[in-house]
This record gives C-alpha cells, sequence and structure tokens, in this order.
C-alpha cells in the first residue's frame, strides 16, 4: 500500500499526530510518500492553489490514497482519479465559535471545508465531539465521517523527578501550573489570567504559560501579576514532560477542543488536569480530571484551582486515575484503525 502524505503546516498536536501516524504505518511496511510543495505551506494558498497543482502529484502508480492530515486541504476539485482521498478533521472551532475568528477564517470553515470533505472518500475525526459537529452544522452523513482518537506516547511522556535545572532554564523557581497550547480566543487565556489573579495568596503559585504566546494583550488585564506568570515560548521537546511532571496541574480552560493532546501528555506524566466541561475534552478525561462547569466564569476557574491544589487527597486520586485512563489511548490504536481505514477504501 502506498499512501501519500500532505503534512501540518503548523508544530502543535496536529505535527505531532502526523509524527506518530507516519512511523506506525513505516513499521506496518505502508509506503509513505510525503507531498511537499510552497502551495501547501499557508491555508489558503494551500486550499487554492494546492487544489490546482495536486494533480500533478495524483498518479494512481505512485500511491493508492492521499492524505491530508490538516483540516483544510487541497481538496478543492472533484477527484477524477483512482486515488482514494482521505481528510483529516481535528475541529471546526471557527464554525461553532465564528465571533472568536477572522472572516477569512469564518469562510474557509464554513464555506470551503464542506466542499473539501465532499471531495474526500472519507473523514477522520480524533472525537464523537468533532463528528457530532460535522454533522449538526455541515450536514454530513454519519457514515463518512470515522472516529480515531489520538495517541499517547508513554515511553516519552511518563513521570520524572523534579529537575531544578531544567527548570531554571525557563525562569521556574516555585510551585505552579502549567498550560500548554497557543493564544488562540477559543482556549481561553484572558478568563485563565483573571482566575489566577483572583487565586488566594496562601496557594503560592506561578502560573507558566507554554507555546507561541503574545504576552502583551493578556497581561493589559493583570499587570501586577506580571512576575508570576512565566512565558517561556516553545520549549525544548525533552524538557515537556519534565514541565508537566513538576507542576501541581495542568490548566486547559478552551472554549472548546477538537481533542486536547495535552490532557493526555499531562495525565501520563502523573499530573492531574483542570479542564472545561465541554466539547471533546470530557470524552479525554473522563473522571480523572477537575472540570469547570463554565469556562468564560473566571471565579469557577478559580474555584476549580483551589479545590485541586487545597485537597492532597483528590490530587492523588485523580494522579492515579489519569495513569490509568491513558492506557485508553494509545498511537498503536490511532495506527491501526487508520490502516484498517485504509485497507476498507481499497
Amino acid at each position: 500500500m502506498k499512501v501519500g502524505f500532505i503534512q501540518p503546516a503548523t508544530r502543535t498536536g496536529e505535527a505531532g499526530y502526523a509524527k506518530y501516524l507516519k512511523e506506525g504505518l513505516l513499521k506496518r511496511r505502508v509506503k509513505i510518500q510525503p507531498i511537499t510543495s510552497s502551495f501547501f505551506r499557508k491555508p489558503n494558498i494551500r486550499i487554492f492553489l494546492g487544489s490546482l497543482v495536486l494533480r500533478g502529484f495524483t498518479n494512481p502508480e505512485k500511491m493508492d490514497i492521499m492524505h491530508n492530515l490538516d483540516n483544510l486541504g487541497p481538496y478543492l476539485l472533484p477527484n477524477n482519479t483512482p486515488v482514494r482521498r482521505v481528510l483529516t478533521v481535528h475541529d471546526i472551532a471557527p464554525v461553532v465559535l465564528p465571533h472568536l475568528y477572522s472572516s477569512l477564517v469564518r469562510f474557509n470553515f464554513k464555506n470551503i471545508l464542506p466542499v473539501l470533505i465532499r471531495n474526500s472518500d472519507v473523514v477522520i475525526v480524533p472525537s464523537r465531539a468533532t463528528k457530532q459537529d460535522l454533522v449538526r452544522y455541515f450536514s454530513i452523513p454519519p457514515g463518512k465521517v470515522e472516529v480515531i482518537p489520538l495517541g499517547i506516547d508513554t515511553t516519552y511522556f511518563y513521570p520524572r523527578h523534579r529537575d531544578e535545572r531544567v527548570l531554571k532554564k525557563y525562569g521556574i523557581t516555585g510551585e505552579y501550573l502549567i498550560y500548554v497550547g497557543t493564544d488562540n480566543p477559543r482556549k481561553n487565556l484572558k478568563n485563565l489570567i483573571l482566575a489566577f489573579s483572583q487565586l488566594p495568596n496562601q496557594l503560592d503559585l506561578d502560573l507558566v504559560l507554554v507555546g507561541p504566546i503574545h504576552k502583551g494583550n493578556l497581561m493589559k488585564s493583570v499587570p501586577d501579576m506580571g512576575e508570576r506568570i512565566i512565558f517561556p515560548g516553545y520549549v525544548d521537546e525533552p524538557d515537556l514532560p519534565v514541565l508537566y511532571s513538576a507542576s501541581e496541574a495542568l490548566i486547559l480552560p478552551s472554549l472548546y477542543e477538537g481533542f486536547g493532546l495535552p490532557l493526555l501528555e499531562s495525565m501520563a506524566c502523573g499530573t492531574p488536569v483542570i479542564a472545561s466541561n465541554n466539547s471533546a475534552i470530557t470524552e479525554v478525561v473522563g473522571d480523572a480530571g477537575v472540570l469547570i462547569p463554565d469556562p468564560e466564569n473566571p471565579p469557577m476557574i478559580s474555584r476549580a484551582i483551589q479545590k485541586l491544589c487545597e485537597n492532597e487527597d483528590l490530587r492523588l486520586e485523580l494522579t492515579r486515575k489519569g495513569l490509568e485512563r491513558v492506557n485508553n489511548f494509545t498511537w498503536d490504536n490511532t495506527v491501526t484503525k487508520t490502516l484498517q481505514l485504509y485497507q476498507d477504501l481499497l
């Protein structure tokens, strides 16, 4: 079997998905052909000009299946070849929460994505919640959408000892909460920072925001919290499990997630999670975390943090449950189900 991969253009969860899927398929002797072009690097160029040049890559003698791994792929034109098309849609946040996105992004997801789905043979989503969104907002036949959850590499993400050398590298000296992600508005960081500023002083915690996050706009509402909120940016990959393991908790107060890989990463490192009670988050966390009923309410976020950090028995219980729960999410399972989907298409 020969599969053409159109890679994600980001360094976020989609890139990890692509990495582990490719490695797993290669181990099962699937031939992977990366489809690379300058036309595939930016979303709108990828959709429009990418769709025009895609035919030059669609050679039935060189591949059986073409798989776009990141939402908006170059499938704007109908497929007139025997090569089957697979599209992974991680989430449709700009459709569910349109007020948080620019008009261009809303247009791409609301008007263009349904066309890309129509021109695909099958769509992979990482959660039941995302499948329900596709069916609800786009009237996609449920049979065309396959739920294949993401996984976690427990040979990489596992509990580590506190390493002061690594913590010092990122300016961390005390106890802290960790967030891992972007500053996309749906991540709800402004409310997280407001909630953090309302915590009682006796908790004595810092907040570490890992990822491509712009400090300026976030800190305007709480300028006096500058020393307690740390912005390390991207961290070196080997350091991330250390940062998870040393933290009191992962905090993910998102308004919407298609899956939420940091939740699995944190639980695998023995660190309990505090997260929103919405979208796919509940599928990932189950009963292994503290859920925030309304993440747009800063006092509710504060109370969730206090509930966990002031109750050692609860922390220990959720640590145990998290380590057990991650066993339900493996990259091997992701690869197995994806390979079966490929085989069913041929």
